[in-house]
């Protein structure tokens, strides 16, 4: 036991970084590591953990930048699990706000350490006193107010204070003595995981006891693997990663869950019993008694796997009316046309975040009509698809055409247009409503129908036809015509 200890080697404090959404997080990190990743953010917004390693004073440190957003209270509590220590920024012009509270729990529930930054002192509404104030009611008593919570006031857009923070930082992970045995077997915590067309399956992890190195057998609580390559967080190849430092690891056969603790060594051949499962996931909501619902059927495709957890728990949780979405299947990667098969057996809408479609499934999607929701922000994907869910609370057409062609110009309120029976049946005689771009702009009558040059009554479903279509609307190609 005595050797043990001499064999202990200080380790550099892995920090993560909370707060309110805009309340400068990334800004922050933006002026310490003298990059500009706040434009690469979509939106603004953080939208996944990431870890990055800088030098203060001589002495490394390690951030881990967790989203502010509403949307990412799970990546929040995993990134100050996964940490030492923590900074909460709260913005002097804004003060303690929903997620600055939850922060505050998250922290205390975790018993992780942190210093407060209280930010954006440059600008002219900043009120530090009414912040500090906020913080004392919120249960944050900091040093000189009544408490021991270190606090420092910075910009991080003029980097004021900025190195005064790192110090009390620094000065904070020396009370804590954090230390790392280099001789035990190398284990940690999961930051991230996705699977790339190219290099396979890719996770990044940080180290908080022993050494990485290539070669070493590697395994969570239901993935296992072998490092064949090991990056640190710069994408630079290494041999080897000692504790604290972000890594990508190359060799896992399956994917790693986020949050899921890591273990190296022999004895990580498969899944050992105490690595710790993640965390589960929120059950969906309940169907009220007396209610009725709906049924939206999706496919989730994005870019990590903890992306796609936090998109799965939104759409669970979030209100769709009398609208349920039912999630057929999830996974990450590109949408391929395996995906919009099964779209197409489902009758589902794909709902992609931070992904792309390739091009073998392009061309189906096209030959299949399969509509794909798609943003890089993830709210606004919610938006998006609580629009779509929105027109299914409106009554189905019996009948739908879609307008191919345009023949002749109108004569008076005559027009003469070709298209195809997308659903039911097309009488002749009947009223239809125009649908441009989703939204209705008018009605029209059907005087004459004609299928392959002859007369006819009807028209069903997948059929292509000519009608004259008498409306002061002007027919476009595009349009839809609505039996309702």
């Amino acid at each position: 036991m005595t050797e043990k200890v001499k064999n202990l080697i200080i380790r550099p404090p892995i920090v993560a970084v909370l707060g309110h959404v805009d309340h400068g997080k990334t800004s922050l990190l933006d002026f310490i590591r003298k990059t500009n990743f706040v434009a690469r953010e979509a939106g603004g917004i953080t939208q996944s953990i990431g870890a990055y390693e800088i030098i203060h004073n001589g002495k490394k440190i390690t951030f881990i930048d967790t989203p502010g957003h509403e949307a990412f209270s799970k990546m929040r509590s995993r990134g100050a699990i996964a940490a030492d220590l923590a900074i909460l920024v709260v913005a002097a012009d804004d003060g303690v706000k929903p997620q600055t509270k939850e922060s505050i729990e998250i922290l205390n529930s975790a018993k992780t350490p942190f210093v407060v930054a209280v930010n954006k002192i440059d600008k002219s509404n900043a009120d530090i006193e009414k912040t500090i104030n906020d913080l004392t009611a919120n249960g944050v008593l900091l040093e000189g107010r009544g408490g021991n919570v270190s606090w420092q006031a910075i910009s991080a857009k003029t980097g004021q204070g900025v190195d005064e923070l790192l110090d009390l930082v620094l000065l904070a992970a020396e009370m804590e003595n954090l230390t790392y045995n280099p001789d035990a077997d190398a284990g940690g915590v999961i930051i991230e995981a996705k699977s790339d067309n190219r290099r396979g399956i890719v996770v990044s992890v940080i180290a908080e006891n022993g050494i990485l190195k290539i070669g070493d057998k590697i395994a969570t609580f239901g993935a296992g693997g072998k490092i064949k390559i090991l990056e640190n967080f710069l994408g630079e190849k290494t041999a080897e990663l000692r504790p604290s430092s972000p890594a990508l690891i190359f060799g896992f056969e399956n994917l790693p869950q986020v949050g899921e603790k890591f273990q190296c060594g022999e004895s990580a051949a498969a899944p050992a019993a105490d690595i710790i499962s993640p965390i589960p996931r929120v059950q969906e909501i309940g169907v009220p008694a007396g209610g009725y619902f709906r049924i939206f059927n999706t496919i989730l495709k994005a870019d990590v796997s903890g992306s796609l957890e936090i998109l799965s728990e939104i759409i669970k949780n979030t209100d769709f009316g009398n609208i349920k979405i039912n999630i057929l299947k999830e996974s990450i990667g590109e949408i391929t046309d395996g995906d919009v098969k099964d779209a197409v057996n489902s009758n589902a809408v794909i709902v992609a975040f931070k992904t792309k479609i390739n091009k073998v499934a392009e061309s189906f999607v096209k030959a299949q009509n399969i509509k794909i929701i798609s943003s890089g922000i993830i709210y606004e994907l919610i938006d998006l698809l609580k629009q779509e869910a929105r027109l299914l609370e409106k009554p189905l057409p019996q009948a739908e055409l879609e307008i191919l062609k345009i023949f002749s110009s109108p004569k008076g309120k005559k027009q003469l247009i070709g298209g195809r029976v997308v659903t039911g049946v097309i009488k002749n005689n009947i009223r239809l409503k125009i649908v441009r771009e989703n939204n209705e702009i008018g009605t029209g009558k059907i005087s004459s129908l004609r299928r392959q040059k002859q007369t006819v009554n009807e028209v069903k479903t997948e059929e292509e036809c000519g009608l004259m279509f008498e409306s002061d609307i002007l027919i476009k190609e595009g349009d839809h015509l609505l039996w309702m």
